[in-house]
């Protein structure tokens, strides 16, 4: 479990923010944002209430967190003498503020420190976490997106050398705290708020389907695609109605919170490594992925597909199974909300998609996948995708 102590939510939410810090005694903090946030009105909003609390600001870490960006920013932590960190963004800032936590508080300097903290994964189901040491300095997540980084304990670095994907898990790792802030989105690009919606509905459903589900993750899960379902579309098209941007957050919220118990599977373990090789964003891979993913496990699923298409208020009919239904629920959502559904539009290689498969089997989310998989089975789902 997360060792997340506490979630701020609502309208005016960021005020909370001080006093939580104080309760941290947290005085001194670097902030990772986005260039695009960077001299924002976002930016201006959290200085309003933080004041001289801001030591830094590092802005320049691009999507899917390489190594390099981290360094660079943890050095900076380093020579300002922080205490804390902020993120202010989407999944990249924030797994990139709990990176800068791992690598002050394990003194990672180089890429074999990164190499000596992954986890390391053999198919189908051997795991090597190594363990962070305990002096990890307190994390605030501010998200702007729905990805629901937030809510976990899990990292994704990038080694550009590669151009994989590893992972590190800590429950020292999750935000100290995090404040859902609907103001604090509206100024997120229309297609990333639709797209980070989707990786939302992602976790929900891969949730659902996960090997590893329980009637708790279940329920946090159907209320979470029932949120997004009602709200994603609606709130890419109206994006100052923070009521519905506030719903969209608690349903990423639920989702999030349900895999760190549950896992997730296949269409996460190859969004990774597409993203990572052709610099998608994740929510892009989901849209992708997960129709097809939903249907390879179909004849595995029916059961735990009926929950999800129920959460999407789908009625199944003589000649449709509930797997076909959960797949048309997700792919009509994709469609609404304008979000690219094929490896070729969302600029990838096909020569590259073998490399990938061998890639995803070395991923430690497909463990939880409902039916097995080998390599040949995931080129297939590439190749069905592209």
């Amino acid at each position: 479990m997360p060792n997340t102590n506490a979630i701020v939510y609502g309208k005016d939410a960021l005020g909370a923010l001080p006093d939580v810090m104080a309760r941290k005694g947290a005085s001194r903090a670097l902030v990772m944002m986005s260039g695009s946030l960077a001299g924002s009105s976002a930016e201006q909003e959290l200085r309003v209430h933080l004041g001289n609390t801001v030591a830094e600001v590092f802005s320049a870490t691009p999507q899917h967190v390489p190594r390099e960006a981290v360094l660079a920013a943890a050095d900076i932590a380093r020579s300002r003498n922080v205490d804390c960190v902020i993120s202010v963004g989407g999944g990249t800032q924030i797994d990139a503020a709990k990176a800068v936590a791992m690598c002050l508080a394990a003194d990672v300097t180089d890429d074999a420190g990164f190499d000596r903290h992954r986890i390391r994964f053999t198919y189908p189901n051997t795991f090597v976490v190594p363990q962070v040491p305990d002096a990890v300095v307190p994390h605030f997540a501010i998200p702007t997106t729905l990805s629901g980084a937030e809510n976990t304990d899990l990292v994704g670095i990038t080694d550009m050398r590669t151009r994989e994907k590893h992972t590190y898990r800590s429950p020292l790792l999750a935000p100290t705290a995090v404040v859902l802030d609907p103001a604090m989105t509206t100024t997120t690009p229309d297609w990333l708020w639709g797209a980070s919606g989707i990786r939302a509905v992602d976790h929900a459903v891969e949730s659902i389907l996960s090997a590893g589900s329980t009637p708790v993750s279940d329920a946090l899960c159907t209320e979470a695609l029932e949120l997004l379902n009602t709200n994603l579309a609606h709130s890419v098209r109206n994006p100052r109605d923070t009521d519905a941007r506030l719903q969209c957050l608690l349903g990423a919220w639920l989702a999030s919170f349900a895999i760190t118990n549950s896992g997730v599977g296949l269409s996460h373990a190859i969004g990774h490594q597409l993203a990572a090789e052709f610099d998608i964003t994740h929510g892009v891979t989901s849209a992708i992925m997960l129709p097809h993913v939903i249907a390879f496990n179909a004849r595995s699923i029916q059961e735990k597909a009926q929950r999800i298409a129920s959460a999407f208020g789908r009625t199944i009919h003589p000649g449709i199974t509930a797997a076909d239904a959960a797949h048309d629920a997700v792919r009509e959502l994709v469609t609404s909300v304008g979000v690219p559904a094929t490896i070729s539009c969302a600029g990838g290689r096909r020569d590259a998609l073998p490399a990938i498969a061998a890639h995803v089997m070395l991923d430690h989310t497909i463990s939880a996948n409902p039916r097995p998989i080998t390599e040949s089975d995931i080129l297939r789902l590439l190749e069905a995708a592209w």
